[in-house]
């Protein structure tokens, strides 16, 4: 597999996260912290199954954790589907929906 596709919604997180540390914590660390989640996204697209199943959250649905935030994503025939990157203070259930297949 080895591949992963960032939603609209993860894409918006990440960039959220972004300017969120940049203003806390600065460029050094910001660098920092977004290199480790993108580590953790190319890790499930290697080890899709090593996430927790999040079936209670809606239909397969996986997590991992990456420092302060859960990356939720699906895992498909050819491809991981980051579905989005949430702070882990966030409910879930509040901020995760499935978009529409292509």
């Amino acid at each position: 597999m080895a591949k992963y596709i960032l939603s609209p919604n993860a894409q918006e997180s990440l960039s959220g996260i972004k300017a969120y540390s940049l203003e806390k914590f600065g460029e050094r660390q910001t660098k920092i912290y977004l290199e480790k989640i993108d580590e953790r996204m190319c890790f499930v697209a290697v080890n899709p199954n090593k996430g927790k199943d999040r079936d209670t959250l809606k239909k397969v649905f996986y997590s991992i954790s990456a420092g302060s935030h859960t990356i939720y994503y699906k895992i498909k025939d050819t491809h991981i589907d980051i579905v989005d990157v949430l702070h882990q203070k966030m409910e879930p259930l509040l901020h995760l929906y499935d978009e529409p297949e292509e």
